[in-house]
C-alpha cells in the first residue's frame, strides 16, 4: 500500500467509479499505468492501462492522461509524440476504468499538422468537444518574438472518431491580463533565450448558474500556476473572461476536478513543478461568484 505522498506523478487525473478512485499516471515512454484507492490517501498499483501499439502514428511520450465516462464506456485521452515530430492526443476506449484502453481510430483526435497537447473532453448540449493546447515548441510568434501558447476546441462526432467542422481558438495565452503583466518564463531553446507564454491543461466544467469554467496552467515568472476563465453565456466559443487572480500559485498546476464520495468538489494538481518531486495534491473547492475557489488542501 502506498501513501499519496509516496507516488511521483505529473498531470494526475482521478476518476471515481463504483466506490473506487482511479488515478492515472505516465509510467514509461510507451505506457500509462494507474493506481486504485478507497480513500484518496492509500493507493495500490493497478497495472498498465494503455500502451502505444506497434506500427502506430505515435511512438513515445505518454503524457497528460484523462479518462472520461461517456455513453456507458470509458474514454482515455492521452498526448503522444508522433513520428512526424508533432504531438497529438489519441482517444482510446475501454469497458472499465482499468483498461486496457484500445485506440478508437488510427490517428490523433487533434489536428495532425500542429503540436497539440493536453486534450480534455467536455459535452455541451449533447455535443462532444475536445479542448486542447497549442504549445511548446510549435508556436513561435514572429511578430511577438515569443512562444505564445493558445487554447483551442473542436467538436467531435458522437463516436469521438472524427472532427466536426474546423477547430476554433478560445484565446491566446498572452491575452490573459496576468500573462501580459508577468510573461511566463525566460528559458533557452536551441541555445537561445526565449520568452514562453504557456497554455497547458485546459479543463472545462459547467457551474451551477450555467456558465462554463475553464482552468489552464502557464508559467508566471517561473512559477507554475492554475488560472481560470469563464464563459458567462455557457457557449464553448465564449467569449472567455479571464480571472484577475490565480486559483493556485504555489508552483503547481495541470488542474482537473472531480466529485468525491462525500459530494465535495475536488481539484487535483501536481506540485511542485520540479522534476521527480511532483505529487498529487487535492483541494476542497467551493463555487463562489462565478468561479471556483480553494477552501482547504486535503492533508498529504
Amino acid at each position: 500500500m502506498l501513501k499519496r505522498r509516496d507516488i511521483r506523478v505529473r498531470d494526475p487525473f482521478i476518476v471515481l467509479d463504483d466506490g473506487k478512485y482511479y488515478m492515472y499516471a505516465t509510467s514509461g515512454e510507451r505506457t500509462m499505468s494507474y493506481y486504485v484507492s478507497d480513500d484518496l490517501e492509500n493507493w495500490e498499483e493497478g497495472g498498465i492501462a494503455f500502451e502505444i501499439p506497434e506500427d502506430f502514428w505515435a511512438y513515445k511520450d505518454v503524457w497528460a492522461s484523462e479518462v472520461h465516462k461517456y455513453n456507458g464506456k470509458f474514454y482515455l485521452l492521452v498526448s503522444l509524440l508522433g513520428h512526424n515530430g508533432l504531438r497529438g492526443t489519441q482517444i482510446a476506449v475501454s469497458n472499465t476504468p482499468r483498461g486496457p484502453f484500445v485506440p478508437i481510430a488510427p490517428h490523433a483526435a487533434t489536428p495532425l499538422d500542429r503540436s497539440c497537447i493536453d486534450a480534455s473532453l467536455f459535452v455541451s448540449n449533447g455535443k462532444p468537444y475536445i479542448f486542447y493546447s497549442l504549445d511548446w515548441p510549435d508556436n513561435f510568434n514572429e511578430k511577438k518574438g515569443a512562444y505564445v501558447g493558445s487554447v483551442w476546441a473542436v467538436e467531435l462526432t458522437p463516436d469521438l472518431k472524427e472532427e466536426v467542422g474546423e477547430p476554433f481558438c478560445l484565446f491566446m495565452s498572452d491575452e490573459c491580463p496576468i500573462s501580459k503583466a508577468t510573461p511566463d518564463r525566460t528559458t533557452v531553446y536551441e541555445g537561445k533565450p526565449v520568452v514562453r507564454y504557456g497554455s497547458d491543461a485546459p479543463f472545462v466544467q459547467k457551474l451551477s448558474n450555467g456558465s462554463l469554467f475553464l482552468t489552464w496552467s502557464p508559467y508566471l515568472n517561473g512559477n507554475y500556476v492554475v488560472l481560470g476563465a469563464v464563459s458567462e453565456s455557457g457557449d464553448v466559443r465564449g467569449p472567455w473572461k479571464h480571472l484577475s487572480e490565480p486559483i493556485f500559485d504555489g508552483n503547481g498546476g495541470h488542474a482537473m476536478f472531480f466529485t468525491d464520495k462525500d459530494g465535495r468538489k475536488i481539484m487535483c494538481i501536481h506540485a511542485p513543478e520540479r522534476d521527480m518531486d511532483e505529487r498529487a495534491h487535492l483541494f476542497n473547492m467551493v463555487e463562489r461568484e462565478n468561479k471556483l475557489e480553494i477552501i482547504e488542501e486535503l492533508p498529504i
